[in-house]
């Protein structure tokens, strides 16, 4: 797979890596010689000014930030659409130490369209992750989040430390296909097969296995992180990021603007450190799909799935009941329309259980192999993330349930580019840009023997008490773990904790979903708790991960009117979404579509390409082999 990024980077004049990698290394599955870019060496400028902490914000760190003096950012047209800018910015890899270098911030810029006097600014894009490049999606979301907002604000994607084509990137294995080579047929690739009864002493015995299997992979691959790029890894979490934002900020748009941004998902992490690193900085703040920054900067990783999926249930429940009405025209698990729910429950329930007990051989696969219950129960939890996908993957479980499950594996394992040039080979090891983060924001451990196998089946079976049908199935999607591993973990410039309700000039406003399976409506309601009169909560009546998955012309409108005019809505606003996600309206959606003036009916068509961009985005990164955000 060709990596997007390489002729980006000789456009940007960045280095393709600044990883050590050793030059006498034997690695079986080395390719004969990667493609050598010639880039241009950014010059360090020389530390100029001390930039003042903000006041009252708890720190751990003994040392002032710095920020480099700069003489501007020069854009070029983007190769992917040269009507957008692309450039990098060289920032300092430790804000608290000018010695450690320069980092660079890879940046795409979509252009206002209105006229200079009608710009509102700048608004920076972070997709989630951590490790979803903001590059590209601003390159997917330019037109529809510039038709939204009438074309009045250029809109910043960069990629975050460690992340995409910003330099120093994290490549541990030499490159994606040694990677996932790594991953063959291990629970990486395959997820963790979850018993019927997980409470029996054999069930038991079988996760400590797996999870052995699981804490051992990522010791090994974390070792080789630390031997690849070791010294840079401290320098990836989330409050330097914070910090990039605040220093691109500065570079482009001057001192004293407000900085204006968006988040979703991990984004709503990176949103709530923001604004309470620097609340008097801040402009217009929209975060969608939050997590529990305190949660995130204060718990270990293998705790956080109990109260992550609080509503995973009712979006798996969503899923049944719109496949019932839609019936097996449009939902192929349906037998009838309007079929008991639980009864598709139940097949699917029974299919799963049988793979437990006995893989099924797939020889005619992309890659032949054989389809495990941990893989394919983590897709049907990806399809609770994604209603988009809804029809798809109910069409390749009702294959799977008929005795072919060629295609759901195929979802499931990817082909390996064994044969593919080298040139064209990507060096994007998205889930272990993941990790860096995660292991940086949260603790590091004070005990060796904790974070151990049974720790974390601890977790795991606290999730499945939350999530009885994929509270073991999260991992190949949300790859955080065996931080006690992690090479810089505890070692970062600095870590911030808390506390997360500063006071704004302009509230924040925060948007989740009554079902959303991973950033539950609990963590927005928690956000705007503790903003206390600095944060407004929008509630869209809808399953998914996100609100751009659905299409909500009420949803529209709230981002609109923020980003737009400032207004502020009812806190707590519940806003229905305008269709399902099975093809075809039904009488309610034609109701509502009947009832729209014409001004939500251009907003329900702009929804409908947010919704259509998200999709794209989501699956493309997928397709860099990040299972999911």
């Amino acid at each position: 797979m060709k990596d997007p990024k390489v002729d980006q980077l000789l456009e940007l004049g960045l280095p393709a890596s600044t990883t050590n990698k050793s030059s006498n290394s034997n690695k079986k599955w080395k390719r004969l010689s990667l493609v050598l870019l010639a880039a241009l060496s950014l010059s360090h400028l020389a530390v100029k000014h001390i930039a003042q902490l903000e006041p009252t914000r708890r720190w751990i760190t003994n040392c002032h930030p710095i920020h480099k003096e700069t003489s501007g950012v020069s854009w070029k047209p983007c190769t992917q659409n040269t009507n957008y800018s692309c450039a990098s910015l060289d920032v300092p890899k430790d804000y608290f130490n000018a010695s450690a270098g320069s980092a660079f911030i890879a940046m795409l810029k979509v252009p206002a369209t209105v006229p200079p006097s009608r710009r509102l600014g700048t608004i920076f894009l972070n997709p989630g992750g951590p490790a979803g490049s903001g590059v590209d999606f601003a390159l997917r979301f330019g037109p529809s989040f510039t038709k939204l907002l009438d074309g009045r604000y250029d809109l910043l994607g960069f990629d975050p430390r460690g992340v995409g084509a910003t330099r120093p990137r994290v490549e541990c294995f030499e490159d994606e296909l040694e990677w996932e080579i790594f991953k063959v047929g291990t629970v990486l690739e395959k997820g963790i097969d979850i018993p019927p009864d997980p409470t029996t002493p054999q069930a038991h015995l079988h996760l400590l296995n797996q999870h052995h299997q699981l804490l051992s992979l990522q010791q090994a691959a974390y070792a080789k992180c630390a031997e690849s790029m070791g010294s840079e890894l401290p320098y990836m979490g989330t409050p330097t990021v914070v910090r990039d934002i605040v220093e691109m900020s500065r570079v482009l748009e001057g001192e004293e603007t407000p900085i204006n941004f968006f988040g979703g998902s991990y984004g709503t992490i990176l949103g709530a450190y923001l604004v309470n690193m620097f609340p008097s900085k801040m402009g217009r703040v929209l975060v969608d799909g939050v997590a529990s920054s305190p949660q995130w900067a204060n718990q270990h990783t293998y705790t956080w799935l109990k109260d992550w999926l609080v509503n995973t249930e009712d979006a798996f429940q969503w899923f049944l009941r719109d496949c019932s009405k839609a019936g097996p025209q449009a939902c192929a698990l349906a037998k009838a329309t309007e079929e008991n729910p639980k009864d598709i429950q139940g097949r699917l329930e029974k299919y799963l259980d049988d793979l437990y007990e006995n893989p099924v051989a797939v020889p005619n696969g992309a890659r032949p192999g054989i389809l495990n219950s941990g893989g394919a129960r983590a897709i049907l939890y990806l399809s609770t993330n994604l209603p988009t996908l809804w029809p798809a993957i109910a069409s390749l479980f009702s294959s799977a349930l008929s005795g072919n499950p060629t295609p759901l594996y195929n979802f499931l394992i990817p082909s390996l580019p064994l044969h593919s040039p080298a040139s064209t080979v990507s060096r994007i090891q998205t889930d272990l840009s993941r990790v860096a983060v995660s292991c940086l924001d949260s603790p590091p451990f004070e005990n060796a023997k904790d974070g151990g196998v049974e720790d974390v089946v601890k977790g795991m079976l606290a999730a499945l008490g939350t999530s009885p049908h994929f509270g073991g199935s999260i991992g190949m999607l949300e790859p955080d773990g065996g931080c006690q591993f992690w090479p810089a973990s505890g070692k970062g410039p600095e870590r911030y904790t808390g506390p997360w309700n500063a006071t704004l000039p302009h509230p924040m406003l925060i948007v989740s979903n009554t079902a959303d399976p991973i950033t539950p409506l609990a963590s927005g309601r928690e956000l705007n708790e503790l903003m206390g009169n600095s944060s407004r909560l929008v509630i869209q009546n809808s399953p998914g991960h996100c609100s751009l998955g659905s299409v909500s012309s009420c949803t529209q409108k709230r981002y609109r009117e923020y980003f737009l005019e400032g207004k502020l809505p009812e806190d707590g606003e519940v806003c229905e979404v305008d269709q399902g996600y099975f093809p075809g309206f039904n009488a309610d959606e034609e109701e509502r579509w009947m009832g729209m003036d014409a001004e939500a009916r251009g907003r329900w068509e702009i929804g409908q390409q947010v919704k259509k961009a998200w999709d794209e985005w989501v699956v493309g990164e997928m397709g860099r082999g990040r299972r999911f955000l």
